[in-house]
């Protein structure tokens, strides 16, 4: 309901919302939103201001792409700061960084944010089908990547209105996103518990080495490859960072080795060229070594060592609920897994371990 209230420079129009068993009673005026005890709650201006200030690394640039003064915007921290009673922001010379506590605001103001456009974009369009951004993140150069085809089909079929973001590049660390609220869901290597995010294992990958078919005598096609036979090959592989590069130099280290690194790599189209130019071989799951261009022309050879293989798992967060939209791109893609979406030639080790009503 509204009524007339005198405010400083006048009377003003305050809305007030009835409270209910779950919810409190509240007024607004401008920006600012109280609640029946008078104590100011958030409003969403101060939370956009807030993420694109941390996206953006200084308040100065914020200030600008907002079309606001800075004193103005550092004031909304300031407020923000106020309300929490904890440090939000840290300033040095080189910018702003988050706090821990300005981290965990952060991921909760990233999925109020999209709730809101997807409230916003669910009444402009006045649908009554899911409608809605999905950010989803697959481990680059690996199983994961084949999900990409099929998620987008059946998302397509089911839920028109829902846009799919898929990121399977390298550049991007997948949990950080996560963490920071950026990203709904994620298929990725690794298990071990990590604070605000929930894992699901879905398979134990093995990696392959993958050659020109003339780099070996016929013979060996079929046979595994050892660490220290691996150590002596030149292998064109992907950025340090990547959790397939860390498992090679594991593998190698086992022979006390280190890999022979000829070229970095990141694109899958890139790879295979410069394989098939014989410039070199690459560590891949078989599953991606199946699907690769040409394959006919590759010496596939599993690694036989302990590190040659990687828990994949399915991530999602542990303390912010997905959206409605997401939730249901969520379903799919379990749905999808326990179908089994590897080649169906790979190894026991390669099948999905998850369960599709768990």
């Amino acid at each position: 309901m509204c009524s007339d209230t005198y405010m400083p420079g006048g009377f003003q129009m305050v809305r007030t919302f009835r409270s209910s068993p779950i919810a409190p009673a509240y007024c607004c005026r401008n920006d600012l939103l109280l609640d029946f005890l008078g104590t100011p709650v958030l409003d969403t201006r101060r939370l956009e201001a807030f993420i694109k200030v941390v996206d953006l690394g200084s308040v100065t640039r914020a200030a600008k792409l907002l079309s606001v003064a800075q004193p103005a915007l550092s004031q909304q921290i300031a407020s923000l700061e106020s309300d929490f009673k904890r440090k939000l922001l840290v300033r040095s010379a080189r910018g702003v960084k988050p706090t821990e506590a300005g981290q965990i605001l952060y991921r909760y103001a990233k999925s109020i944010q999209r709730q809101i456009e997807e409230a916003r974009r669910s009444i402009l369009d006045n649908k009554p089908e899911l409608i809605g951004n999905v950010t989803i993140g697959l481990a680059p150069l690996s199983s994961a990547a084949l999900l990409a085809t099929p998620l987008l089909m059946r998302v397509r079929e089911r839920f028109p209105g829902i846009v799919l973001h898929i990121f399977d590049s390298f550049g991007i660390t997948l949990s950080e996103l996560m963490l920071k609220g950026s990203m709904d869901i994620a298929i990725l290597y690794g298990d071990r518990p990590v604070t605000g995010l929930d894992y699901k294992p879905l398979l134990q990958e093995h990696f392959h080495l993958v050659a020109p078919r003339g780099m070996f005598l016929e013979q060996a096609h079929s046979a595994d490859i050892s660490a220290s036979e691996l150590a002596e090959i030149d292998l064109l592989l992907p950025p340090p960072e990547s959790f397939l590069r860390q498992a090679v130099e594991r593998i190698c280290a086992e022979a006390g080795a280190r890999p022979r690194i000829v070229a970095e790599i990141q694109a899958q189209s890139t790879l295979s060229s410069a394989i098939a130019a014989g410039m070199g071989a690459t560590v891949l799951p078989e599953a991606i070594a199946a699907v690769l261009p040409n394959s006919a022309d590759l010496c596939v050879r599993r690694i036989d060592a302990p590190a040659a293989s990687l828990q994949m798992s399915l991530c999602i967060s542990d303390n912010v609920g997905l959206s409605d939209a997401a939730f249901a791109v969520y379903k799919i893609l379990r749905e999808i897994i326990s179908e089994g979406w590897v080649n169906p030639a790979a190894p026991s080790s390669q099948t999905p371990v998850l369960p599709a009503s768990s």
